[in-house]
């Protein structure tokens, strides 16, 4: 400490699973981390009980990234003990050859199936008009899993603190964070931080323009006698039956749960805070729908989760960095799947003082506007 001030070589901000994964991955190579966060580990962004894991992407680039996570998740899954993506697969409806083109340039398995035959692949799917695209080496993330066991990882390197501020002092040594407990300088910051982190990327002179809302996540039972059939991740975009939506199992709770996708389908929060209503009106459409699409589930929910989605200009599966001598700031949106392998660019990216081509790539995309 030189005076009032605390010195440090890499912190990391925010201990969701994308601060978590980057200072895992630092921890390993011995490097000298500590992750800030005022909330419990996973409490944020990545909170909840379940993700999907899935290949298929429109950037080449992202499908690529997403077969090197999976590889990384097959690591997490031995030195934790735990699944932590299950067997299940995805199943997409609305696509056609084009839709899968990423797949087939980066060598990923998939297949086709006649919708007629959607029970095959879907248990609780009426019958649908159109093929279904299949990806059998997807699946269900058990998120609650994934924040243990990299919690544990990552240990006494967690600071609960809130970092209030970060900026590159005029003296050039490191980068300053204002912490609610002191004032530390680091070498090189990395800023995982979810929804806060244009504001905190702001104080080091980067500019993020990132749009939040609220999602509404309802939980259907999945109707006994269709506990033993198959239960993949889902992505309609067919709209055959009214909605545009995604799916995924809840692990092996008996609970599916099931969300809006598309444009307009989430309620903004930029202009300030929505009424309930509006949330409510989305759980109303997506119980229809469910009544409709998917008659092996009830189409009452027994729970919700409501969370914030973070998009950047190129849509819903965008993933940008940016980087300033000091500085890396990562957001986007559906990145849950790709923490193992984001957290190890991170980790280039900290101790290397660069943005890794890679990053530079998909971030010049995820600003074009879908």
């Amino acid at each position: 400490m030189t005076g009032f001030r605390h010195r440090l070589d890499i912190a990391v901000i925010g201990a969701g699973v994308l601060g978590l994964a980057a200072a895992d991955a630092l921890a390993r190579r011995g490097a000298d981390v500590v992750c800030f966060d005022g909330r419990q580990p996973g409490q944020g962004q990545s909170g909840g009980l379940t993700r999907t894991f899935r290949h298929r992407h429109d950037d080449p680039d992202v499908v690529r990234l997403a077969a090197e996570s999976l590889e990384h998740w097959r690591t997490w899954e031995k030195r934790s003990g735990r699944v932590l993506i299950g067997p299940e697969g995805t199943v997409y409806a609305g696509m056609d050859d084009s839709d899968a083109e990423g797949m087939r340039l980066q060598g990923v398995r998939h297949e086709w199936t006649d919708g007629e035959r959607a029970g095959d692949v879907f248990g609780p799917l009426a019958p649908v008009s159109g093929p279904l695209l299949v990806d059998p080496g997807s699946g269900a993330i058990r998120a609650r899993n994934t924040i243990d066991a990299l919690s544990e990882w990552v240990g006494d390197r967690i600071t609960p603190q809130d970092v209030h501020g970060v900026s590159v002092p005029e003296d050039g040594d490191g980068v300053e964070l204002q912490t609610a407990d002191g004032i530390y300088r680091a070498r090189h910051v990395l800023i995982c931080a979810g929804t806060h982190t244009p504001r905190l990327a702001a104080g080091a002179g980067i500019g993020i323009p990132l749009d939040c809302a609220l999602h509404a996540r309802p939980h259907y039972p999945v109707r006994d006698q269709f506990q033993r059939t198959p239960l993949p991740c889902w992505v309609d975009r067919s709209g055959a039956f009214g909605e545009t939506v995604y799916g995924s199992p809840i692990g092996t709770t008996g609970r599916y749960v099931v969300g809006l996708i598309g444009n307009g389908v989430d309620v903004d929060i930029n202009n300030g805070l929505p009424t309930g209503t509006e949330m409510e009106a989305h759980v109303r459409r997506l119980s229809a729908y469910v009544e409709r699409a998917l008659p092996g589930l009830v189409p009452e929910p027994v729970g919700i989760r409501v969370c914030v989605m973070s998009k950047l200009p190129g849509g819903s599966d965008a993933l940008g960095a940016w980087h300033t001598p000091g500085v890396t700031a990562v957001t986007g949106h559906n990145l849950f799947k790709l923490a193992p392998v984001l957290g190890e660019l991170l980790a280039d990216s900290a101790q290397e003082d660069r943005l890794p081509d890679e990053l530079a790539r998909v971030t010049e995309r995820a600003l074009e506007p879908a």
